[in-house]
């Protein structure tokens, strides 16, 4: 299996689900904020038509990276049916909460919008009843004070922040206050991750744009370099 993806500048690693899994558990006994990353075909744009290169080193330094869309694993040129299935079927994320549930780690949701933060919770109270979700906070709220953000977090300490902030807004904000959070896991699922997304016959056109798009700006950069 390819260990690693090449794509728009950026090296992501193309793991099996077990390895996944395994680093992630990893985190959760270690002491210090360990990233863990959802990338989209819309996160992967963003970054790359990005200037900063602490954004793009974000995602290069993340503890694991896990690819959203199975687009991006077939642009890579990666093809074998069970890595599509997986990010098709959002495999690691179900396993990861069943993990986090079956554990009674600790869990605190972050977002920048009321909307997001609602619908995330939706989806982890209606799937797994017995997680524990510790605290919440949407950024719409205060959205010049993110050391309101920071302190509420560290007042409860949780085991994992699932956030669901758009990039690069979440990217940018790891970048200055990673070291400032009390926690072991970020769990960035990006604010158009597909779970939170109603499928439908727009949704599928809204893919078709998105991959077309993805691979003009794959195709731009290579040929770029």
């Amino acid at each position: 299996m390819i260990k690693q993806i090449q794509l728009l500048g950026m090296t992501i690693p193309n793991y099996p689900l077990r390895e996944e899994l395994q680093r992630a558990q990893e985190s959760l006994g270690d002491d210090k904020l360990d990233i863990l990353l959802t990338v989209s075909m819309q996160s992967l744009m963003k970054i790359g038509n990005s200037e900063s290169q602490q954004i793009k080193a974000c995602v290069e330094q993340a503890k694991l990276v896990v690819v959203e869309d199975p687009e991006i694993l077939s642009v890579a040129g990666i093809t074998a049916s069970q890595r599509i299935r997986e990010a098709e079927d959002h495999l690691f994320f179900n396993e990861l909460l069943k993990r986090l549930q079956r554990g009674q780690q600790q869990v605190y949701l972050v977002a920048s919008r009321n909307a997001a933060l609602k619908k995330i919770k939706e989806i982890l109270l209606d799937r797994y009843e017995k997680l524990r979700i510790v605290g919440e906070y949407s950024i719409e709220e205060y959205p010049d004070d993110l050391d309101r953000m920071i302190n509420e977090i560290n007042s409860t300490a949780p085991d994992v922040i699932i956030s669901v902030m758009p990039t690069p807004d979440q990217e940018e904000f790891l970048v200055a206050n990673r070291s400032k959070l009390l926690a072991k896991l970020w769990y960035g699922l990006g604010e158009n991750y597909g779970l939170l997304e109603k499928k439908g016959f727009g949704w599928r056109m809204k893919r078709w744009i998105h991959l077309g798009r993805f691979k003009m700006h794959v195709n731009h950069y290579e040929e770029k370099e």
